[in-house]
């Protein structure tokens, strides 16, 4: 039997390759992948392992650099050069971060979903959402957990020990509002900025303390049990602001609960608003009226941008979250145009709550884990002509819009969105026109 090979606590000196979905770059050592957090594209670093599930590859972290890349830059976030897990390309030149982020949709699609996503290249053209380049404070959404003295911080990576240096991504009036609330140690908080500039703090009892374990396997248990506790954790109370935010987005406003589903970016929500409204627009034209599937709907965003549109559109929106379902139908006056279904949307489309007729146009923003080869597969033949996928995991839209290009529809659009700046999360979006019988796709000229 062979022995199993640990690294664990030994130095390596390592050239660094390619970026890896997950945020990682990889280099090689002595016929093993060692991915690397802290490194980039070309430099020579010793990396200190850290994980090594004994197989063909192992993890550490970059603990010097000997040759920096060009792309390398003083690390914007206080949290991320203490060692937190929070903004992990916080040493990348954000474009050099666009680009390698790029890569990786692009080796997603390749390598899980079967599709060529960049002809004539070999990434995917990521942009700033709605031209708001900022590298800090764009989130108006944030979480931290405070320590046993009390001070709010996030964790290390792979670890549950807390960073108590500020990040950057938080606007700084939400960081302010939560050092002002010195809410006691074992707390989780929710700090959300509305877009009246209201600034709203929530907090519940911190519900897992316990320390990570170190294998990949005793943190996949450890997490599945944590998302358990989570369900059923106590509600969020709002100790600063009212609890109900306002969001607005092309002359549309929604009230939301402070623990609503909404893009944490600022810009991030107005810049999908406009691409689908943009994607429906062409391929319906103004004065139809086609049936428009918003699925995992969330509060309406994209049932508003259909509509925005094409006033015609009958939109059904799906959503499970019945406080997400209230407040769609409250921005969006739902009625004649548009239907609210409270359920998962694998039910809806099993369960007989489509329309008979099909819908013309499907719009949906799964989760991270994606829809899933199921639900693509029903998307695929329900009839549409154009089908808009949100995507915030670049391996599950890679499997997503491979179901719907193995069944033969044509990626017209795919673009990557750095809504996250600072760290390797990338969201993409994809746009898809179906086939038709003579080979071809469904297309209405609209001049």
């Amino acid at each position: 039997m062979t022995a199993r090979t640990d690294w664990t606590g030994r130095v390596l000196r390592v050239r660094v390759g390619g970026p890896a979905h997950g945020g990682e770059f990889v280099a090689r050592h002595e016929g093993r992948v060692v991915f690397c957090r802290g490194g980039l594209t070309g430099e020579l670093v010793d990396v200190e392992v850290d994980d090594d599930p004994g197989r063909a590859f192992c993890r550490g972290t970059v603990r010097e650099v000997v040759e920096a890349s060009p792309d390398r830059v003083p690390p914007s976030c206080p949290a991320a050069a203490a060692g937190a897990g929070c903004c992990d390309w916080s040493h990348v030149a954000p474009p050099a971060a666009r680009g390698f982020a790029g890569r990786v949709l692009a080796e997603q699609a390749h390598r899980i979903g079967r599709f060529d996503p960049a002809p004539g290249g070999d990434a995917v053209a990521v942009e700033v959402p709605a031209g708001d380049g900022a590298a800090t404070g764009w989130r108006t959404v944030a979480r931290w957990v405070t320590g046993p003295d009390g001070r709010p911080g996030v964790r290390r990576p792979r670890s549950r020990a807390l960073v108590t240096e500020p990040c950057a991504q938080p606007d700084p009036r939400l960081t302010e509002a939560v050092l002002a609330a010195d809410l006691g140690p074992g707390r989780e908080v929710l700090g959300v900025l509305g877009d009246d500039d209201e600034v709203h703090v929530a907090t519940r009892r911190d519900v897992d303390l316990t320390a990570r374990p170190a294998s990949r396997r005793g943190r996949r248990a450890a997490a599945a049990r944590a998302r358990a506790r989570h369900s059923r954790a106590e509600p969020w109370r709002v100790v600063a602001g009212t609890g109900a935010v306002l969001r607005t987005v092309g002359g549309r406003a929604w009230d939301l609960p402070v623990d609503a589903f909404w893009q944490a970016h600022r810009s991030a929500a107005r810049h999908y608003s406009a691409v689908v409204r943009d994607a429906v627009a062409e391929v319906v034209g103004p004065g139809g009226d086609p049936a428009v599937w918003d699925l995992y709907g969330g509060a309406g965003l994209f049932a508003a941008a259909s509509l925005d549109a094409v006033p015609g559109a009958r939109v059904t929106l799906v959503e499970s979250s019945a406080a997400s379902l209230g407040a769609a139908g409250a921005a969006l006056g739902a009625g004649a145009r548009v239907r609210t279904v409270g359920a998962r949307v694998e039910a809806f489309l099993a369960d007989g709550h489509a329309d008979a007729g099909g819908p013309d146009v499907v719009v949906l923003d799964p989760p991270r884990g994606g829809a899933g080869v199921e639900v693509m597969s029903a998307l695929a033949a329900a009839g549409a002509r154009r089908i808009v996928h949100v995507g915030c995991d670049p391996a599950s839209l890679a499997r997503d819009v491979g179901v719907l290009v193995a069944a033969g529809w044509r990626l017209v659009d795919l673009r990557g969105v750095a809504a996250f700046p600072g760290t390797h999360h990338v969201e993409g979006l994809a746009v898809l026109d179906a086939p038709t019988t003579d080979g071809g796709v469904w297309r209405e000229n609209v001049d």
